[in-house]
């Protein structure tokens, strides 16, 4: 080693020129920095995806004879990208296994003459090392290219006969493996392009593999931007799990929010294909399905009605992507749902949506004496009545003539009237009270309620051909106990929203408080979130809702109540109801509506109040 001078006949000569190249070159740093190392591994992400089976396998077969050893996988440089250690933790990723960092050693060799190379002992370079056992074998591509290498370093000095044969193998396992999968990808890549849809592929991690051009243009981006990422990073909400699982069949189609500058929150159905190349790997294509290019051209130009719906809850979105569809049909919609979802909110973004010329009309038609409900809805004529309006009054269908008539609780309508509806929808025609003229409409129904119509109908409380009629297109709101991942999105937009009406400085929410709105049943709803977050702004402190603005109900059914808290909170809950029943001039009804309470739970706080 001083002379540089090796005898061949001792060495073996492949040694003997790799000592001569790591004495004339100095000894650099052993590891890459961590920034680099995973834009290395990211580079070479199909290639550790189809060698971590084989070197789990390899592991498995070691650990029976050896009590201290590492098997690795590096990259055309000799990099670590992946390893298992057993009994050590010498090697790390990251660190360089080439010549010039550490020396003569198998995966030196390896990586410098391209052949597989085992060095024992004293072969080499470094003293160090001279009990160590390492083998190297690269591993190619389909065009022969170097692309990595498997290794093994055995740290006991024990020589086990044909381990580099068992290297070999799995290293010739790897390529296999890889091979087959590009020419998965290859064929998968052919079948995406010819998709008249935006399209992906991705790995079971959710990462990217490849997109056809209306992927691109559908996530607005470039090949380079999209290929190796996160696809949950481009989604709203991120991604469910179970798009990602073999396991589960997808009965219902998916949905997500695409959040691009060009179009913010977009809505997309998600149809996905599952392509496994061996039993333990698998690629899914995703395709994706515009929920914009269902509207008519009259109304493509607009924006989303359905903006005003706000959630990212997977069943909340199949609902509004239904209603959607319907939007842009003559066909009646039945909504089902609690009080507080959303019922009337809905109804006014697929009037919207539909582009009718005519206003949107609603009635509750559970508010209404049913001796008046006729006049509201078909209107009466002049001398009708006592007291009725000279000239007459038009009905709530004749506003709504090229519209849309929202009938908000509908089965609270009396019998006697459900029959005049019925045959209004059957011949467009309607007679005012006292008039003999019958007048033709063109009305689009949307009907609302909180009940279960068809069991109103098994119980003969409502007309079965009534409700055939009105359920043409039925939607079924979620209640909020079922979104509650939506609690948060939901309880931000309302307090910005709020905020705004009332004029009030920036407002946020403290963290304990978001924890307990979510934490909450929420019988009222949305209609109730609302509500309370408005109480809250009134005793919001510096900027901040904190626990302790929060009504009483809401700490002591989660269980966050400071006993020194609660007669505050309980006087704010009391000038809470006491102004809404000022602002409905008593009405309990109402009051508890907008409360988003039940009308014996309003009756009881108003008996509690001043106590």
């Amino acid at each position: 080693m001083k002379n540089g001078v090796i005898d061949n006949s001792v060495v073996n000569p492949s040694i003997a020129r790799s000592w001569r190249r790591c004495y004339k070159q100095s000894k650099d740093s052993q590891r890459v920095p961590e920034t680099a190392l995973k834009m290395r591994q990211k580079k070479n992400k199909a290639l550790m995806e189809v060698s971590k089976l084989v070197i789990n396998d390899l592991v498995t077969m070691l650990k029976t004879h050896l009590d201290s050893f590492s098997v690795m996988l590096m990259d055309h440089e000799g990099v670590v990208i992946y390893r298992t250690n057993y009994g050590n933790d010498i090697v790390t990723p990251g660190h360089h296994c080439n010549e010039k960092h550490y020396g003569t050693s198998g995966p030196a060799l390896a990586i410098a003459n391209g052949i597989g190379s085992e060095v024992i002992g004293y072969e080499h370079f470094y003293p160090n090392a001279h009990h160590w056992h390492t083998i190297g074998v690269p591993i190619h591509d389909k065009n022969k290219r170097n692309i990595g290498a498997l290794a093994v370093l055995n740290l006991t000095g024990q020589y086990l006969p044909l381990t580099m044969q068992t290297v070999s193998l799995g290293a010739y396992l790897i390529e296999s493996r890889l091979l087959r999968k590009e020419l998965l990808l290859d064929v998968l890549s052919t079948l995406m392009d010819e998709q008249r849809k935006p399209a992906l592929i991705a790995n079971e991690d959710g990462v990217v593999i490849s997109a056809n051009e209306m992927g691109l243009n559908l996530f607005q981006t470039t090949p380079q931007m999209l290929v190796g990422s996160d696809m949950a990073k481009y989604l709203v909400g991120g991604l469910n799990p179970d798009l990602f699982s073999t396991s589960i069949q997808l009965n219902a189609p998916f949905y997500v929010k695409i959040n691009t500058n060009q179009t913010p929150n977009q809505i997309c159905q998600v149809d996905r294909q599952i392509f496994s190349f061996e039993a333990e790997n698998a690629l899914f294509m995703f395709t994706f399905t515009s929920l914009y290019k269902n509207l008519s051209k009259k109304t493509a130009h607009k924006s989303d009605a359905f903006d005003i719906l706000v959630g990212n809850n997977e069943a909340f979105l199949r609902v509004i992507d239904f209603a959607r569809r319907a939007a842009c049909s003559p066909a009646n919609v039945l909504i089902e749902g609690e009080s507080g979802t959303g019922k009337e909110l809905m109804a006014q973004a697929i009037h919207k949506q539909s582009g009718r010329s005519g206003h949107f009309v609603a009635i509750n038609c559970g508010a209404i004496p049913k001796e008046l409900l006729y006049s509201e809805l078909f209107g009466y004529v002049d001398g009708a009545f006592t007291g009725a309006k000279k000239g007459g009054n038009q009905g709530k269908f004749e506003l709504a003539d090229k519209g849309t008539l929202f009938l908000d609780e509908i089965g609270e309508m009396p019998l006697a009237m459900q029959v005049l509806l019925l045959r209004l929808l059957e011949d467009k025609t309607l007679t005012r009270l006292g008039g003999n003229d019958s007048k033709s409409v063109d009305v689009r129904i949307v009907a609302a309620t909180n009940r279960d119509l068809a069991d109103e109908v098994r119980n003969g409380r409502f007309r079965e051909d009534l409700y055939f009629r009105l359920n043409v297109v039925n939607l079924k709101l979620p209640p909020l106990r079922e979104r509650r991942d939506d609690i948060p999105l939901l309880a931000k937009f309302l307090l910005q929203r709020i905020s705004e009406r009332h004029n009030f400085e920036s407002i946020v929410f403290d963290d304990e408080v978001m924890d307990i709105l979510c934490r909450y049943s929420w019988p009222g709803n949305v209609r109730q979130l609302q509500n309370v977050i408005e109480s809250s702004l009134i005793l919001a402190n510096d900027g901040v809702i904190t626990r302790e603005a929060l009504p009483a109900f809401l700490l002591e059914q989660t269980g966050t109540v400071p006993n020194t808290k609660v007669g505050t909170l309980h006087r704010a809950e009391n000038a809470i109801i006491q102004e809404i029943l000022k602002k409905n001039n008593g009405n309990i009804s109402k009051a508890a509506r907008e409360l988003g309470i039940t009308r014996p739970t309003l009756y009881k706080k108003i008996n509690n109040l001043g106590h």
